[in-house]
């Protein structure tokens, strides 16, 4: 006996149900769009049932832009597409345009909706919208367990009629649920219970869904949906009707609306009255009235935000995962970079000695080069796990949180600090991540203060400083670069919104998620995925760099010069980097070899390293001894096991004093670590590191801020990070020196 309907519900049509689900069966590969409020656990979900890999988070935003993923059910292929974050169809932001935009455009068989039990009232306001597009419906119930937490139990069997479609309970971290959730949807799913709005706006959707019948260019499924947003006002849906040539249809819901007002009747608060109304309803249906209890998150918020202390908490954070990342790595960047370097050099030499110039080229360029850029694979790797650890637990939404009255004085919210934090990983997804924010003005003005925000390519070139010029005080070193990056871009951000890029006004609130313990597999997963893509970066960027420096450095500039036996001081590349280096004079750098790794460093910042490491090494590497096969794999093996045990040891010390810290001296420096000790004073070297920091940002950032934004805002963002890297370089030298560094 069907369940009876409750009242203010919409029958739904059951023959078009029927249809529609004998289609789904029948079709050989059925498309699955994953929806649902931002942080839901949604990409999770899908790399639970898909075993892919996508990237998740603990904070709101992490899907910008969709993404499929297939997989195999009962012999049949599965496209599940993974899509952004909305907490409604009426959209405020790009990744809510992306999420309506495929509704409309995809067509696909099944809705599989997303909801989190601890907060069901507020996301049932979506599932409501998404049963306005007639396509059959299916719920996942997740995050059940968070909601038990917080003394929360939901009724999925109330909840399944109350909204006529299935439900099925499911914590996606855990794999719990999932693995009947795909069949039970593909064969249960149906149109469900919609919303019934006041009768005069359900004539007016009857008008206008039986105007679009006769409009072959729009699809069925959205007929009811695109006439309920005529009947809001909603501006993208208006302007996408009038540029495909349906402004009769407009005209009619103008007509519609002038109509309704006459009845005192505002169809944009009206419906979403219903819909709020409905939600509600079906949220006391399903969940018992309780007293939540005070949760583990409530209590350490009253830590972590505190407004005295949350502050300093966080930079104290992020200079405990520096000083992880200098005690355990540094031991692991020693060995490649130098005795797994020097083992190389020496198979190399062995193999290639009937080869001189190939010799020279692979000895004296690729592996210094390609081989000092790879050294800072172990500490990248921390440095990701220490990242992908806080941003998991849901720390960096506290930090977002944190900065809030900052960011507002700055004409911003404290949810643009979201993607200056993900710039300390990669600039190029942290612009793509502004996609969140409501306004444009926003999105523009934070994309162009990103590259200020020390990215993870940078952090070799701090390391190697450090080690060779502040032994001692390293990781202080490198946390200084990137709190002096954030300085660097809220002051931009101030003198932008007061010039060229006014506020538009308004405002947003930040959703905090609950603390998470990440699970271990997904941090390993997170870090090793983003280590590779920096690898993969050296082995194609880097190396193709490393090639084309060698080969400006043999070709000689001078007459009577022969190539690959110049001095490199008179090579092309010599002499190029010689020509613009009084420019960097005052800056206390004015030296070829310096400025000259300066340039390729617009490629990609880690080049700037492998030019270093290629320019002060190659000739000591050019005419290694050949080693053979055992004899290096010794050697290999004894100084690994050196490097565990060191850094083993060193682990106690990432919470002792700077001065307690693991002594580098200048005996222990590695080779290009010693030779940057001979070129540079601290205070050159200073100079040299804010210069590094600041100046323009890798030409992929550069052509992710023009796809987002427009070729001007990018070429006038590297233009003023150029003059803001040599006025901030030029200061901090004077300023070293005389301090008497």
């Amino acid at each position: 006996m069907p369940a009876p309907r409750p009242p203010g519900a919409l029958v739904p049509d059951e023959q078009a149900c029927r249809d529609t689900i004998q289609r789904l069966q029948a079709v050989r590969e059925p498309r699955i769009v994953v929806v649902g409020n931002p942080n839901t656990g949604k990409t999770t979900l899908i790399n639970a049932l898909a075993g892919t890999n996508l990237k998740v988070g603990n904070w709101a935003g992490v899907t910008v832009e969709k993404r499929q993923a297939d997989l195999q059910l009962q012999g049949r292929t599965i496209h599940l597409l993974d899509l952004p974050g909305a907490y409604s169809l009426s959209p405020y932001t790009p990744e809510e345009l992306v999420t309506r935009t495929a509704l409309l455009d995809e067509g696909p068989d099944v809705i599989l909706n997303v909801l989190d039990a601890g907060n069901l009232e507020r996301n049932l306001y979506l599932t409501l919208q998404l049963m306005d597009f007639r396509i059959p419906v299916a719920v996942a119930l997740n995050l059940v367990d968070e909601a038990k937490e917080k003394g929360l139990t939901v009724d999925a069997a109330a909840l399944s009629r109350a909204l006529g479609v299935p439900v099925t309970e499911t914590v996606a971290s855990r794999q719990q649920g999932t693995k009947t959730l795909l069949e039970h949807s593909l064969k249960h799913a149906t149109l469900g219970i919609g919303v019934r709005y006041p009768a005069a706006i359900e004539d007016a959707v009857a008008d206008l869904t039986g105007r679009m019948a006769y409009l072959p260019t729009l699809p069925p499924h959205a007929w009811r949906y695109l006439a309920l947003a005529l009947l809001e006002g909603d501006p993208s849906v208006r302007g996408r009707l009038s540029a495909t040539g349906h402004t009769a249809l407009i005209d009619a819901a103008d007509a519609h609306l002038a109509a309704l007002e006459t009845q005192d009747t505002d169809a944009l608060i009206d419906i979403a009255e219903a819909r709020y109304a409905r939600a509600g309803d079906i949220a006391r249906l399903a969940v018992p009235q309780v007293q939540a209890r005070r949760t583990l998150s409530e209590k350490l918020d009253r830590l972590t935000l505190h407004p005295l202390f949350g502050i300093p908490l966080f930079l104290a954070l992020v200079l405990l995962v520096f000083r992880l990342t200098f005690s355990v790595a540094s031991p692991f960047v020693d060995l490649i970079g130098e005795p797994l370097q020097e083992t190389a050099a020496g198979w190399a030499s062995a193999l290639l000695v009937s080869l001189p110039l190939l010799r020279d080229l692979v000895v004296g360029a690729i592996i210094p080069g390609v081989g000092t850029v790879l050294s800072f694979l172990p500490t990248l790797l921390v440095l990701y796990l220490a990242m992908s650890f806080l941003e998991d637990s849901g720390y960096m939404a506290r930090a977002a949180f944190l900065m809030d009255r900052l960011m507002r004085s700055l004409g911003l919210d404290g949810r643009a600090f979201i993607p200056l934090i993900l710039g300390f990983g990669c600039n190029v997804p942290a612009v793509s991540a502004t996609r969140t924010l409501e306004r444009r003005s926003d999105r523009v003005l934070v994309s162009m203060i990103i590259p200020f925000m020390s990215c993870s390519a940078r952090l070799p070139v701090y390391v190697i400083f450090a080690a060779a010029l502040f032994p001692r005080s390293g990781s202080w070193i490198v946390w200084s670069m990137y709190l002096l990056g954030m300085l660097m871009a809220f002051l931009f951000a101030w003198l932008l919104r007061r010039t060229a890029l006014p506020a538009e006004g308004g405002g947003v609130l930040l959703e905090l998620p609950p603390y998470r313990f990440p699970a271990w597999a997904v941090l390993w997963k997170h870090a090793w995925r983003r280590t590779k893509s920096f690898a993969r970066r050296a082995r194609t960027t880097v190396l193709a760099t490393v090639a084309v420096v060698w080969l400006l450095l043999a070709l000689p500039a001078v007459s009577g010069g022969k190539f690959a036996q110049v001095d490199p001081k008179d090579s092309v590349f010599g002499s190029v980097a010689q020509a613009v280096s009084p420019l960097f004079a005052p800056l206390g750098f004015g030296n070829w070899q310096a400025t000259g790794a300066l340039v390729p460093g617009f490629i990609a910042k880690e080049v700037v390293v492998g030019t270093l490491g290629q320019i002060y090494l190659g000739e000591q590497a050019a005419a290694p001894a050949p080693l053979g096969l055992i004899e290096g794999t010794k050697q290999a093996l004894g100084a690994t096991w050196d490097a565990l045990k060191t850094s083993v040891a060193a682990i106690p010390t990432v919470l002792a004093l700077p001065q307690l810290g693991a002594d580098t001296g200048a005996d222990q420096k590695s080779p290009l670590a010693a030779a940057l000790a001979r070129a540079f004073t601290p205070a050159s070297g200073l100079a040299y590191l804010v210069f590094v920091l600041l100046y323009t940002p890798c030409i992929v950032t550069v052509g992710a801020i023009a796809q987002e934004h427009g070729r001007r805002v990018a070429w006038i963002t590297v233009a003023y990070q150029l003059a803001a890297a040599w006025i901030m370089a030029f200061l901090v030298y004077q300023l070293a020196r005389a301090l008497g560094l």
